[in-house]
């Protein structure tokens, strides 16, 4: 202890500034601590959440857009136009223009797509449905078209096997889409 005292007095003598306070972390080791708990949460960020989940939440998306764009033709052509799910095994789901959902000379390839209907991965299912679009963007559902109308907003599923299911909703009176 002699020692330490001996140096700290001979630094003083030379004007050399002592700091005599040995608590509180350096800034290097707080970054060491922030780098490790980030390599830490990324770890455990990226077990919890796996790629059928995030392709679930994806898909999900893009099919209330594809929803969305036969509502905003209808109105903006002023003319009937929809959405059809088969909700078969492969989901193949379509626009139409018109009130035959099921002939293919009224089918319109979709934004962003290649072909006018679009089949779901093989993990995902939906749920079958047919809604029509007045020319106000006011929806006319169906579960079975045309012989189950529904009454009330309608709910489908688009299941991903061994993780869950996501809603999509159409409210009845305004066509929201959610």
């Amino acid at each position: 202890m002699d020692a330490k005292v001996e140096i700290i007095r001979y630094l003083k003598t030379e004007n050399i500034a002592v700091y005599q306070n040995d608590r509180g972390f350096t800034l290097i080791e707080m970054a060491i601590v922030l780098v490790l708990i980030g390599i830490i949460a990324a770890t455990v960020f990226g077990r919890s959440i796996g790629t059928t989940q995030i392709n679930l939440v994806g898909q999900v998306a893009k099919i209330r857009n594809h929803i969305r764009f036969p509502q905003s033709m209808a109105m903006k052509r002023n003319a009937v136009w929809g959405f059809k799910s088969d909700g078969l095994s492969p989901t193949t789901y379509w626009i139409f223009t018109g009130t035959d959902p099921d002939n293919a000379s009224n089918y319109v390839v979709m934004p962003g797509e290649q072909q006018a209907t679009v089949t779901l991965p093989s993990t995902l299912t939906m749920d079958g449905f047919t809604v029509f679009f007045d020319s106000f963007g006011r929806p006319d559902l169906y579960d079975i078209f045309p012989t189950n109308p529904v009454v009330g907003d309608l709910s489908k599923n688009v299941t991903a096997a061994g993780v869950g299911s996501r809603q999509i909703i159409i409210l009845e009176e305004t066509g929201l889409i959610k």
